[in-house]
């Protein structure tokens, strides 16, 4: 039915337990999805002999190591055996939700094109998850509820159908960019984009981003990689999961809220200065982004609390629930 296939970094560090429980998930997923590890980063061949993964060694690098997008997606495709296939980031977590979703998407859009996406929920996640507890998949839930959040408006998956994205430029994978023009591209051709945020929880473990050197980790953006898939962006337009044609709700499939264009612009404007204070201005922007910081922080408190407040009725507060329209990044 579904292919997944993702290229992991190096089980070491940080990275072991969080690539170790996302991918853990997918092999417990129903019915089970193919799944295809990409890479030779250490570790990542044992991994996907112990979780009953294929692994796919070869991809094109540039010249400092990185792996690029477009020989990821093409090594993807190349080896998936279903027509469906899905990238997805080596760190998200997935529970089966995301299977009835990928189901539901399939019949609506048969024999179609079309780019299914979602927002990730973030927590703090450094142990093991038990996936031998039949409970294990209510225990994340819960843990979601009681301190989850959004952090971006971007995607961590992408579910399309296989030669979607053929024309990809050779991005640096993690530098930036690369997945907004996934959904650039999708919108411009007039692709249904669907965003599945309302019916699928997606977890991401915390982590930082020490390990992205080239763009100055998680402090600034910056490097020769990061401008290098800049400028390959350039002339394209910054979309994310707002700007999808289409939501899945529990009720069923809706056209793009009115509301949501506005909201789009927002966020556009959002990225737009975080890009610039993290980027151009860089360190001279370092007291406006501590200000800028304790500012987004204290505004999502007090929303987080008026909305708990005003939906209370003994459950999980409303604001944290896997349907939240909004958070900071």
């Amino acid at each position: 039915m579904l292919t997944l296939f993702a290229i992991p970094k190096g089980f070491e560090g940080q990275f072991r337990n969080i690539q170790r429980n996302a991918i853990g998930s997918w092999t417990r997923l129903k019915p089970r999805p193919e799944i295809i590890l990409l890479g030779d980063d250490p570790g990542t061949a044992e991994a996907a002999a112990e979780l009953g993964a294929r692994h796919v060694p070869t991809v094109a690098r540039n010249e400092y190591g990185t792996p690029l997008a477009s020989s990821i997606f093409a090594a993807g495709e190349q080896h998936a055996s279903n027509s469906l296939v899905c990238y997805i980031n080596s760190d998200i977590i997935l529970m089966q939700d995301f299977m009835s979703m990928v189901g539901t998407v399939d019949d609506l859009f048969r024999h179609q094109p079309f780019l299914a996406v979602g927002r990730k929920t973030s927590i703090e996640l450094t142990s093991l998850l038990d996936f031998d507890d039949p409970g294990w998949e209510r225990h994340l839930r819960d843990m979601v509820a009681e301190r989850g959040h959004y952090v971006t408006y971007d995607s961590d998956f992408f579910v399309y159908r296989k030669g979607m994205f053929s024309g990809m430029p050779p991005f640096a994978i993690g530098r930036c960019f690369w997945t907004q023009w996934l959904m650039y591209d999708t919108i411009r051709r007039g692709i249904p984009m669907i965003d599945t945020t309302s019916v699928v929880t997606s977890v991401e473990p915390r982590h930082d981003y020490s390990h992205s050197h080239s763009t100055g980790g998680s402090k600034r953006l910056s490097g020769v990689e990061y401008e290098s898939n800049r400028r390959l962006f350039r002339g394209c337009q910054y979309y994310t999961t707002v700007d999808a044609s289409h939501v899945l709700t529990r009720e069923g499939l809706r056209p793009r809220p009115a509301r949501t264009h506005l909201l789009s612009l927002l966020v556009r404007l959002d990225y737009f200065i975080y890009f610039l204070l993290k980027g151009t201005l860089y360190p001279y922007s370092l007291p406006l982004i501590v200000v800028l910081r304790a500012v987004r922080s204290a505004l999502e408190r007090t929303r987080t609390a008026s909305h708990a407040l005003f939906h209370s009725d003994g459950k999980r507060p409303a604001s944290l629930s896997p349907g939240r329209s909004q958070a900071a990044r």
